[in-house]
This record gives structure tokens, sequence and C-alpha cells, in this order.
């Protein structure tokens, strides 16, 4: 175990204490206080003002996630600051999410994000739990940067909380149905129901069935689709001085794979000129097999995913219990079990048969968490104990060539690895954190967490061939574990009732494993296990609010170091795809956001999000000739803007809703090369909505989203060694739908 805090960064925050002069006195605090909106956050596992706490968090309300068509967590992305999500290979398979710089970009299922989501204080665990709809929730709070003390897991990049609308005394519910453009449905809703004087439940589902927007050329094949179902079932109640909060959920996903864009690179194939970047995706590029794009069209493409097909079916459970011990001290205990499977087939190379594949996906998780709170009169004690335990079988295939399977000369290229993999993880922490009121303006933050995690693995890989099967290619196993400590440090300062200051030093950490991935080799597979990162992180915030609560601003200005940083690499050197999850030394990021929301009128508000990251530098990797070093981390843009208008104004008696919003980002690199060909120039997505209210309990409105039809890539990866061609997934086109919600 080793204990990496900074002395220097404890050194400053007693300075700026030892500094400080208090300028209010405490009963003029409170009495402004008790004039200003409170905006209640559960950053610190609590509800508390927003200006309580030490850190960047981005507030969405559940309503404004329904209006805007956001349907899972990648699409969380739009509303938040140095905030980038894609789909690692298409929709169906795990998402990549990269928060300040700090995120992974894997296809591998046995990789853990180091960023987490928690639904209803649950942890999502591994890479597989990280995809799921959106519907029913209260509010979303997505915590920027290391979440190390307490929240569990991984979270050296950020957290995502999401909070369901919990079961209410009274009989009600909704309906929204909306259907729009690329056969687009969705029907989603909720009803509330009282059982008993002291329980009540909510069922909430959500379906949606929907194409993309591409067009696939390929005889026999279509643009993709899916259909997904989703409910979530909430039971509360108080029970002999407890309170109850039961959780069954469930989700079914059945399609179609979006088809990839395989654009060649060479201009001319005998001389093995390339195209220039802006050329790579037009007719006058061929890849290594003479094919060119069908088309100058940006949404059309030739792929044979006639037989790709995706089925995930998960679920889970979830009990809470909470208890008063005393008038100072609650206790909280969250048990939760989830079950994922999935079948997904995948296509890398457009109309030939040379890179393809599946992932499938066995998954089972358990999680205990012992939480108390201890209330004192200058101080506020959280404490706890953590416990997960999950496993992950994968069945997955790596085709390679297969079109060369009945060509004579060629016939020995073509080889199929067919992997059976077993991981198991388990993690123990326990963590403590301690909010001391030094003076009526200022007060110490500090908490820390020991993580004691392992992980074991077994690797098994068979190997066909047109020639021979051989079973048992390699077949290994081993355990990657480590114990280590992450905390925090922070002081809070009191300005005035409406301004307030935070100086925060963050130690986060994330374990080490294995990259349970397509390796093609024994000595690939023996060389997939990597050891953990760190990440030390200062931060100084700012929150203001106007005195009469039109105009908030929130500042937060960020630094960070890493140190073994766990990186993806593509080395694309070889004829067969070749990713590892590496340690690449020691990285920095630099950056602030900015956020303002200003409503000059009741029924006006803007809304405008700023992101910038003038630094964002990679580690060194070495690995044979490939040398990576001092490179702009992947999927991490320098600037990111959100930008909104709503208005509501009476016509008639009755009213509208107008909005208009734009997210913009500029470039970004999809690999840790600064490929220009991997490289995606900055666009801006225009979203709008017009809603009209009939009566109070029914609402038509108007929705679109991508008004201006922009292009642009989701990913964009490096294939030339085996077809000559980038592999791109392409975003979705201009979307306008309509929407009725009946509410009862």
């Amino acid at each position: 175990m080793m204990i990496r805090f900074s002395a220097t960064a404890a050194a400053v925050a007693l300075g700026c204490y030892g500094m400080a002069t208090s300028v209010h006195a405490a009963n003029d605090m409170d009495s402004e206080l008790d004039a200003i909106e409170r905006i209640e956050v559960h950053a610190q596992r609590r509800p508390q003002d927003l200006h309580d706490v030490s850190v960047a968090v981005t507030l969405i309300d559940g309503e404004q996630l329904q209006q805007r068509q956001i349907k899972d967590a990648v699409e969380l992305a739009n509303l938040v600051p140095n905030f980038v999500a894609s789909q690692a290979a298409a929709e169906g398979t795990t998402p990549a999410f990269t928060l300040r710089g700090v995120g992974m970009f894997d296809y591998n299922t046995s990789t853990v994000s180091p960023i987490a989501i928690y639904s209803d204080e649950v942890v999502s665990g591994g890479a597989n739990f990280m995809t799921g709809q959106l519907f029913d929730l209260e509010r979303v709070e997505v915590l920027r940067g290391p979440q190390g003390t307490l929240f569990g897991r991984n979270t050296t990049g950020g957290a995502i909380l999401l909070r369901s609308r919990l079961p209410e005394y009274e009989f009600g519910g909704y309906v929204r149905a909306s259907a729009a453009e690329q056969q687009s449905y969705r029907i989603q809703g909720a009803v509330n129901a009282p059982l008993t004087d002291t329980t009540a439940a909510r069922f909430a589902f959500n379906w949606q069935d929907y194409q993309y927007s591409m067009n696939n050329l390929f005889p026999g094949a279509s643009g993709g689709g899916m259909e997904q179902a989703s409910f979530r079932l909430l039971v509360s109640s108080e029970w002999q001085q407890w309170s109850v909060l039961w959780r069954l959920h469930s989700e079914h996903w059945t399609g179609q794979p979006k088809p990839v864009y395989s654009a060649g690179v060479f201009r001319n194939l005998e001389t093995g000129e390339w195209c220039s970047p802006a050329e790579v995706g037009s007719r006058h590029c061929v890849d290594n097999f003479g094919f060119s794009v069908p088309s100058d069209d940006f949404w059309t493409t030739s792929a044979n995913t006639q037989h790709k097909r995706n089925r995930t079916d998960s679920w889970g459970t979830s009990l809470q219990l909470e208890r008063e011990l005393s008038a100072a001290l609650s206790l909280k205990s969250i048990t939760a079990y989830k079950s994922f499977n999935r079948f997904h087939s995948w296509d890398a190379d457009g109309p030939g048969q040379f890179i393809e594949g599946v992932l499938g996906s066995d998954n089972d998780f358990f999680s205990q968490e012992l939480t108390l709170f201890w209330q004192q009169p200058e101080r506020f004690w959280t404490a706890g104990l953590f416990y997960l335990n999950e496993r992950l079988e994968q069945n997955n295939e790596l085709d390679l060539f297969r079109d060369f399977r009945a060509v004579p000369a060629l016939a020995d290229v073509p080889a199929t690895f067919i992997y059976h993999n077993q991981l198991r993880n388990e993690a123990m922490a326990a963590y403590a954190q301690l909010e001391q009121q030094l003076s009526p303006d200022w007060q110490l933050v500090a908490g820390l967490r020991l993580t004691d995690e392992q992980t074991r693995y077994h690797a098994n890989a068979d190997l066909d061939t047109v020639a021979f099967y051989l079973a048992d290619l390699w077949d290994l196993g081993g355990k990657v574990a480590d114990t280590e400590l992450s905390g925090k440090l922070a002081l809070l300062q009191r300005l005035n009732p409406r301004h307030s200051l935070y100086y925060s030093y963050s130690r986060g950490y994330k374990s080490g494993g294995y990259n349970a991935g397509f390796s093609t080799s024994p000595e690939e597979a023996a060389d997939s296990s990597y050891d953990p990162e760190y990440l030390d992180a200062w931060e100084l915030g700012s929150r203001w609010r106007s005195s009469d609560a039109s105009l908030l601003w929130d500042l937060a200005l960020f630094y960070y170091q890493y140190r073994d940083q766990q990186s993806f690499v593509n080395i694309s050197t070889g004829t067969a795809p070749y990713h590892v999850l590496k340690n690449a030394g020691d990285g920095r990021v630099l950056g602030l956001e900015s956020d303002w929301r200003y409503r000059p009128l009741v029924a006006t508000e803007l809304m405008l999000s700023l992101g910038y990251i003038p630094k964002a530098k990679l580690g060194e990797y070495r690995e044979g000739d490939i040398l990576v070093s001092g490179t702009r981390l992947p999927f991490t843009p320098e600037w990111t803007l959100a930008a909104s208008f709503t208005h509501q104004q009476q016509l008639a008696g009755q009213t509208l809703d107008w909005q208009l919003g734009v997210r913009y980002q500029s470039a970004i690199y999809f690999d840790q090369y600064e490929d220009p060909y991997a490289r995606q120039q900055g666009y801006a997505l225009w979203h709008g909505r017009l809603g009209w209210q009939a009566t109070p309990d029914l609402e038509l409105a108007l929705w679109g989203k991508n008004l201006f039809n922009q292009r642009y890539a989701e990913l964009k990866f490096d294939s030339v060694a085996a077809l000559g061609a980038y592999t791109q997934l392409r975003g979705e086109a201009r979307q306008l739908g309509l929407e009725v919600r009946y509410q009862f």
C-alpha cells in the first residue's frame, strides 16, 4: 500500500485559511440565505445547497432530458462542458466517456471506465453496465473531476448520478408518445399509486424503435436500427423506523448495428499515393482491394451487415434501507444485484468480409454498501464500507480475411480466433469524510478512502483456419491486485451569502486489470495486463448568484497530473488489428469550465456552458518501434460550448414554449497519434422545440435535432494495414419529430 497525498496541497489550503478574515456575522449570513433560492444537490451523498459543496456539478432536470429527447448516457455529453461520449463500436456495445480529458476508449467489455454511473446510488460496475435508457428521472447530476472518497471504484474522471422519480402518496402519472423521421417511435410513461398509508409504488416504462440515418446499398442489408424496451418499478415504504426503497429494472434490446463507412485512403493503388485527409471518404479514393465508397452522399455506404445482430437482456434489483439511530446519527444500507447478457455481431470493413466478429457477454454483479451519517454542531461525518463482486464471461470472435478462403493461393491467410475469457473482479473499500466548520465563513472538507481490489482472469482462445482447427492456442490465467489510498482535501469559503469559493485537492485512483481483447498470439494475450493509474487534481471553483437569483455563474479552474496513465493504444503496423491497454507515463491536463444561467424575465431563460482545455497531453508509451509521447489526449476537444434559449408566452389563454439551442465542440483526434486522418473537425449541432400546452394536462410539441444537417463522425479508426482504409461511424442526420404528452 502506498500513500501519495500532496503535502504542498495541504500547505496551500492551510495558508489560504490563515490569510482569511470573516466578513459577515453568522446571523446575517443565515438571514440572507433564507431569502435566496436553494439549489439542492447530492454530490456528497446527502441533500445540500450547491454553495455548500466543493465539487463541480452540472445539474440536468428530468423534464429537460425528455424535452430534448435525450435517450441514454452517451447523449448527456451534449449538456455538460468538457464532456465527450461515443459508442466504441456502434450502438449496442460499450460506450466511451471522456470528461476533462479523462476517459477510456476501448472496444473491450472487460475495461472499467474511469467515469462511473450511479443509478439510485448503485454503481454501474464494468463496461457492459454503462449503457441504459434515461426515462422518468427526477434529475441527473454530473460530478466533474475525481470522486475518490464517497463514490467508490475507479472514478478518476467523474461520476454521473441518476436519480429516479420516487413514488408519491397520490395516484397519477403521464404518457408521452413521439414519432420522428428515420422511422423513429417512442412511448414512455409512469404510473404512481399509493398502496397503503405508508407504502407507495411507481412503475415507469420506455419503448422505442428507430432506424439509423445510414443508407446501406449492400444487397440484402439495411441501414440498421434498434428496438429497446425498459421498465422500472420502485416501491417505497416506512416500516418500523426504517425507510425502505426497493427497485426492480429490466431492459431488452434487439436490432441490427449501424453500418460502418469504410473510407479508402489511396488515390492511386498501383503507386501507393494517398488521398489527402479531406479527400478520404470520397469516391476518388480506394482501399487495398480497389473498393471505393458507393456515393458522395455522406450517409450512404455499402456494408455487409445483413446477418449482423444485437440482442441485449439485462435486469437488476436493489434494496435501500435507512434508519435514524438518533437525532444526529443515521445509517443507510444499499444492496444490489445485476445481470447482463449480450450478443453483438459486428462488421468493420464495409462491403468485404475481412475484419468481422462477435462480442458475447454474460455478466453478473453484486454490491453492498453501508454508510453512516453523523451530524454534530460544527461538523458532519460520513463513513462507510463498500463491497463489490463482478463476474464476466466473454465469448468473442475475431474473423479475419474470410473472403480469401475461397482463393486457393490465399487460403492460408484467413483465421478466426474464438475467445473464451473469464474475469472476476472483487473490490472492498472503507471511506470517511469530515466536513468541519472552521468559522462562519470557512469550512474544511477532508476525506480518505482505502481500496483493496483484485481481478482474477482466465484467458483461452481457439484458432480456426482452412487447414486446421487448433484448440487452446493459448490458455493462461493470473491475478492483478492492488491496495491504494485516494481522497480529498478542500476548503470552502463563503465570501457572502451569494458568493462562495472552494479550493480543492483530490487524488484519484483507478485499479489495474486484464484487457481481455482481440489478441492474435499467445504473446499478445500474456502481455494484456496493466497497472493502476493515479491522478492528482487541483481545482479552484467559484459560485455566484445575483441578489434576485436571476443570474447564476459557476466557474472552475483545474489542473491534473497523471501518473502511470492507462491508455488505449491502436498498434496499426501489423495486418491483424492489435489493441492494447497500457500505462503510458505521466500526462497533464489544464482547463476551465464556466456555466451561466440568466433569467431576465420569469418566462425567459438563457443558458451558456463553456469548456476550455488548452493542454491535454498523453504520457509516454513505447512498444517496439511504436512510440507515443506528448500527443493530445484522444476525444478531448480544446473547446466545448452549449447554449440554449427558452421562452414561454401566452397566446389565446394557452402557453407556447419556445426552445432553441446549440452544442459545439472543436476538433478532436480519435487516436493517440494525432493522426490527421483520424481527426474530426469542429462542428455544431442545433436543436429546437416548440411546445403548445393545449390544456393543463395535454401538450403537443414539434422538436428537431441536428437542425442544419451537420455532417460529423462519431469514430474514425485506423485500419490501413489490413484494409487500406479508415473505418468510420457517422453521426445521425437531421431529425424532426412530433410529441404528445398527457398527464393524469
